[in-house]
């Protein structure tokens, strides 16, 4: 398709425009009101991307003057988060559709295809089906454009290996790096990941805001979260600086409870690569292994899965125990909970605080070992240990 992309942050429309020409479409990107209005009428296209916010001239004038022309152009209208009722009025004037930023590769991507001009790499996603296969599409679309990407999933779903993934994609030219965000003053050259920004402290979060402001031109920066980082914005637990700072392109990354069809490939692959990793023998995986994994719910997601993995290529089948979550209140929850100053807040972080202990005593004080217990990365460990007194 012929598209225009009009986003006065250069960043964004340039991601944007990026990922839509990996696509084969023929795209215009300008950084203003005036000249997309003039484009329109000079060199009309049959779709328009336009942010809504934009001086002196906004995304109003340019939707209304890209359903002026003849024939009149789609037009697909994107504002920051928090200012959906000029997206409805948008929507009311013939706007096709509003996207709220961050803005994520596959909406761009489904609203195209929605719009007749197909996903033409989509055909290559089918080479890997499923959840995985559009993944490393999505990669591979972002391979090249060098816009700060916020990888979202829980905890044990892939963030730090889907980044190293779009590194490897990209050529693996510059360095991977994975910084503690809370510490370094400077971030080095390369494509920089940022692991857990949204559990920063505040002090952390404005000392990485500074950061950034000196960032090197070389830098690529991939920042990882939690689901929810919009929520907690408004909440004010995030800063929406650093937010939309770091979020010009979202990946999400979906739990693997929600990954049921791909639980057996993805287990004997992980199997195999224990195999080699210890010299053992492959094990064969039986129809009762697969329905225990289809029937199991994941709380630990890929990390508990390559656990699994690994305990059964050294094991053999006896190490396949796949025993149910047991919650760390169970027993404990009841009516009497509620009086009249409970706060689920105080009442989940005191569960916490004894899981954390609950692993050092495990673990002898191994921080590492007691990360691998509770499924964390070392830096959302090392926060949380802070975070209960558990460190100076």
């Amino acid at each position: 398709m012929k598209i225009l992309v009009v986003d006065d942050n250069r960043s964004s429309a340039e991601a944007m425009s990026r990922i839509l020409r990996k696509q084969g479409h023929d795209v215009t990107t300008l950084y203003d009101g005036a000249s997309a209005i003039e484009s329109l009428r000079e060199d009309p296209p049959e779709l328009v991307f336009t942010d809504l916010r934009m001086e002196p001239v906004g995304g109003m004038e340019v939707l209304r003057a890209a359903r002026e022309i003849t024939p009149p152009a789609e037009v697909v209208v994107f504002t920051a988060f928090g200012a959906v009722d000029k997206a409805v009025e948008a929507m009311q004037m013939g706007a096709r559709d509003f996207l709220t930023k961050p803005i994520s590769v596959d909406q761009i991507l489904d609203r195209v295809a929605s719009l007749g001009g197909g996903r033409t790499n989509g055909d290559a996603f089918a080479q890997k089906p499923g959840v995985a296969g559009a993944l490393l599409g999505t990669l591979q679309a972002l391979a090249d454009v060098p816009s700060p990407v916020w990888i979202e999933g829980e905890v044990g779903s892939g963030r730090i290996a889907a980044a190293r993934k779009l590194h490897e994609l990209g050529g693996a030219r510059s360095p991977f790096t994975v910084v503690d965000p809370a510490r370094e003053a400077d971030l080095p050259s390369g494509m920089v990941v940022l692991p857990d920004v949204d559990e920063l402290s505040h002090d952390a979060q404005q000392q990485l805001v500074r950061t950034l402001k000196r960032l090197r031109p070389d830098t690529r920066l991939v920042a990882t979260a939690r689901p929810g980082a919009q929520q907690r914005v408004t909440d004010g637990q995030l800063r929406s600086d650093l937010y939309f700072t770091l979020a010009v392109v979202v990946v999400s990354l979906p739990p693997l409870r929600e990954r049921v069809d791909e639980l057996p490939s993805l287990f004997e692959a992980a199997l195999v690569e224990s195999c080699a990793k210890y010299g053992r023998p492959v094990p064969a995986v039986t129809d009762e292994m697969n329905a225990a994994l289809a029937a199991h719910s994941w709380p630990g997601n890929l990390k508990e899965l390559h656990n699994l993995a690994e305990r059964t290529a050294v094991l053999g089948p006896s190490g396949f125990t796949l025993t149910p979550q047991q919650r760390a209140s169970e027993g404990t929850l009841d009516a009497s909970l509620f009086t009249e100053d409970f706060k689920l807040s105080d009442h989940l972080e005191g569960i916490e605080a004894r899981l954390l202990e609950l692993a050092l005593d495990a673990a002898d004080g191994d921080r590492a070992l007691a990360g691998k217990l509770l499924g964390v990365e070392r830096n959302t460990l090392r926060y949380k240990l802070k975070k209960y007194g558990f460190l100076p």
